[in-house]
């Protein structure tokens, strides 16, 4: 498994991830993805994979109705 952390997010990573998602969000510590009926939110963690994701689901008028932690 290859080790991520989003604060050390590269524009080459944005580049490649817009290509594949369409819609990346990049802030200090987190890496939001849109993948069109969910959103996945990549966090820094003190972890071996040095962060921590989540999958954002929304229904048609935004609000969240599920979140579902990755297995790491």
């Amino acid at each position: 498994m290859s080790y991520f952390k989003p604060s050390e997010y590269t524009i080459k990573n944005a580049i490649a991830d817009i290509i594949r998602y369409g819609d990346v969000t990049v802030g200090d510590n987190y890496v939001f993805k849109d993948h069109g009926g969910y959103i996945e939110a990549s966090v820094d963690a003190n972890n071996a994979d040095g962060h921590i994701s989540f999958d954002i689901y929304y229904d048609s008028n935004g609000n969240i109705t599920r979140v579902e932690r990755h297995k790491g």
